[in-house]
């Protein structure tokens, strides 16, 4: 499972899993404290999980520091940017906090082990509950004028990015600049756009309107690709290779960077 789905919300699966980890530790802590009635110290926790985040997104502002071209769009932290083998700095900074505080070492380290131990299950069962990967479904999708095209004759012979989307939705706006660049910036990418359940006409205004243009826009009103992936949140993008088997799959929106991060190691080499 891509994204956890809570009413309106639809949280990417890092996000929920590191959800989960820092309330099972502060909640922890908390019983832990009206136990033995001790001195509250959750500045830990918070301390321990900032650290993490700051390290992520911070690892990841290095290794792609070229793909964002000001520093608001570094702190525009929607576009799901974070090196998760950065946060590993939360551990030494959790442990210096352990070590410093005696009087309370032992109610952090039953929360901090709350927190491994919720987030473990948290992912397991995401992972669990992931679809398995498969060839793309024989699907025929539609274009703007309405014809009929078979979603493998595009697909065949290409690594193919493939983009779930609906002009409702303000993350699949705010990534479509972004997907219209990717055309020219990797060549040897075909990128696919599915509108997901809308009509040609509200596609095509949109289009219009914010000037975009793609080689492969197709509709997909009967949302198949979307029962495909098993997931109902917006945008998901899947890559497939050349035969039609899905490599990847990324919820939510991407940036420059985030598309890169995502895309690169699949490449053939041709872009830095």
């Amino acid at each position: 499972m891509d994204a956890v789905i809570i009413g309106p919300l639809a949280l990417p699966a890092p996000a929920f899993v590191t959800l989960i980890a820092f309330f099972s530790a502060l909640l922890t802590y908390q019983w832990w404290q009206k136990r033995v009635d001790g001195e509250r110290s959750e500045t830990t926790l918070w301390l321990t999980a900032l650290s993490g985040l700051l390290a992520a997104r911070l690892a990841f502002l290095w290794r792609y520091q070229e793909q964002y071209p000001s520093v608001a769009d570094m702190l525009d932290v929607r576009d799901g940017g974070w090196w998760w083998p950065g946060a590993a700095l939360a551990i030494p900074v959790a442990a210096v906090c352990v070590w410093r505080q005696s009087a309370n070492r032992k109610g952090l380290m039953i929360a901090l082990g709350a927190s491994a131990t919720s987030a473990t299950v948290a992912l397991v069962t995401l992972l669990a509950l992931r679809p398995v990967a498969s060839p793309l479904p024989d699907t025929v999708l539609t274009t703007l004028q309405g014809e009929p095209v078979a979603l493998h004759s595009v697909t065949q012979g290409h690594l193919t990015l493939i983009n779930l989307w609906a002009s409702w939705c303000p993350p699949c706006r705010r990534e479509m600049p972004v997907l219209q660049a990717a055309q020219s910036t990797y060549p040897t990418l075909r990128v696919l756009l599915a509108n997901q359940g809308e009509n040609s006409a509200t596609v095509q205004r949109y289009l219009t309107e914010q000037g975009l243009h793609f080689n492969f826009m197709f509709m997909d009103p009967r949302t198949q690709l979307g029962q495909y992936a098993g997931n109902s949140g917006l945008p998901l993008t899947l890559l497939v290779d050349a035969d039609g088997n899905e490599l990847a799959r990324h919820f939510g929106p991407l940036s420059n960077a985030s598309l890169h991060h995502f895309i690169h190691p699949y490449l053939s080499g041709e872009i830095p």
